[in-house]
């Protein structure tokens, strides 16, 4: 029984031989590899403040002067493009009907792509219309 340990023993430490015989090699294989190859560069400030600052793009303020329903597509384009625009709804005036359906168009417009709008004139009919990127303080 003593025996038969002792070999139980012996053949444990012959298995672990060779198993740390295995680990060396593939840690001689490691060392080979290139290791630079699998470590991220990490930027330098400088590269990282360099990458996010562009030239800003140049944007207008464009005054729209709105008499029918076409307009609202140039008001679109105007808003996806990054201006802001200032609509004169003052001819719709006379049309108050009208008024009031180019309003929530143009309402609509704004907030489906992400825009605001807001109300400049007290006593003309003017409409203060910004991008997605332009909050206007109501306050």
């Amino acid at each position: 029984m003593f025996f038969g340990v002792k070999s139980m023993g012996l053949f444990d430490k012959i298995i672990k031989k060779e198993e740390t015989k295995e680990t060396k090699k593939e840690l001689g294989t490691r060392k080979k590899r290139d290791v630079r190859r699998e470590i991220d560069v990490v930027p330098l400030e400088e590269d990282v403040i360099a990458k996010t600052i562009v030239e800003p793009e140049i944007r207008y303020v464009k005054k729209v002067v709105v008499t029918s329903y076409t307009d609202l597509e140039k008001i679109s384009e105007e808003i996806q493009a990054g201006n802001i625009i200032i609509a004169d709804l003052t001819p719709l005036e006379s049309k108050p009907e009208v008024l009031a359906k180019v309003v929530e168009q143009i309402k609509g417009i704004t907030k489906a792509l992400g825009g605001e709008t807001a109300k400049i004139a007290k006593h003309e009919i003017k409409i203060l219309i910004t991008p997605s990127d332009i909050k206007i303080y109501k306050g």
